[in-house]
Order: C-alpha cells, then sequence, then structure tokens
C-alpha cells in the first residue's frame, strides 16, 4: 500500500501529464484558429481554447495544492503538432479536412491522456471528479470536429 506521501507525488505527476496536454491543447487550438479561414471554426477554435485556459488553472492549482510546483511548458510533440497545422495552413482548401483530421487526432490523444490517467492513477476522488468533467468536455470537442469533417 502506497504512503500517503508517495500517493500525492503520484496524484500530482499524473495531474502534470494532464496539464501539460492541456498546454498543448490550448495552443494548438489558438494556432488553428489563425490557419483557417472558416469564421465558424475559427470562432469555434477559439472557444475551445478558452475553456481549455479555464481547465488549465484548475489543474494547475490542483498541482499546487498537492506542494509541487506545476511545469507550464508544453511538451515537444505539441510543438510538432503545431507546426504541422502550420504547414497544412499553407497548402491548398482541400486539406481543410485533413486539418481537421490532425484536431481529431490532438483530441483523441488528449482523451486518451485523461482515460489513462482515470484508469490507472492513483487520485483522490475530487480530482478523479475534476477528470471525469474534462473528458466530458473533451468528447463535445470531438463531436464538433467530426460535424465539421462531414461538412
Amino acid at each position: 500500500m502506497p504512503t500517503e506521501e508517495e500517493t500525492r507525488i503520484n496524484d500530482a505527476a499524473e495531474l502534470q501529464r494532464v496539464l501539460t496536454r492541456y498546454i498543448d491543447s490550448y495552443d494548438g487550438y489558438h494556432q488553428a484558429a489563425e490557419a483557417v479561414d472558416s469564421l465558424w471554426l475559427k470562432a469555434a477554435f477559439l472557444e475551445i481554447a478558452e475553456r481549455r485556459k479555464t481547465i488549465i488553472g484548475h489543474v494547475a492549482e490542483l498541482i499546487i495544492q498537492q506542494g509541487e510546483k506545476p511545469d507550464t511548458d508544453g511538451s515537444a510533440e505539441g510543438a510538432v503538432h503545431r507546426w504541422w497545422i502550420r504547414l497544412r495552413a499553407q497548402m491548398t482548401d482541400e486539406e481543410f479536412k485533413a486539418v481537421l483530421a490532425e484536431c481529431v487526432r490532438g483530441e483523441t490523444v488528449l482523451a486518451d491522456t485523461i482515460q489513462n490517467v482515470l484508469d490507472h492513477g492513483d487520485l483522490d476522488s475530487h480530482h478523479a471528479e475534476i477528470l471525469k468533467e474534462v473528458s466530458t468536455e473533451l468528447k463535445a470537442a470531438l463531436e464538433t470536429f467530426k460535424t465539421a469533417m462531414e461538412h
């Protein structure tokens, strides 16, 4: 059985994984909003980014409550993802669905990270409840992109 200290450290580490993914997501949606011509999609990207910013603040606060300092840098993988979006933005309109597909891919990675933390993390019940709400928000964002891809 892990000690209380081990549980706290593990909890903070799991929350940091989530925070890093959300920072990547926030940055990516701002980048994507600049890359698309569709006003509807631009607005959707910015709305999702703002929801992500709120979640970033909540998760960072949870890490602080665990006695740790949150790392507010994104990942190298997220930087590559944003580079890919910039590259796609320079291509033809036919690449529009490819950009959306990349957004779906990024959301799926984030959703998998959240689910993995929920399935394998030793989170306290309050933290687990917050991540369940985050998971619901992710599913809504995924549906937005899948709907856009159909049009």
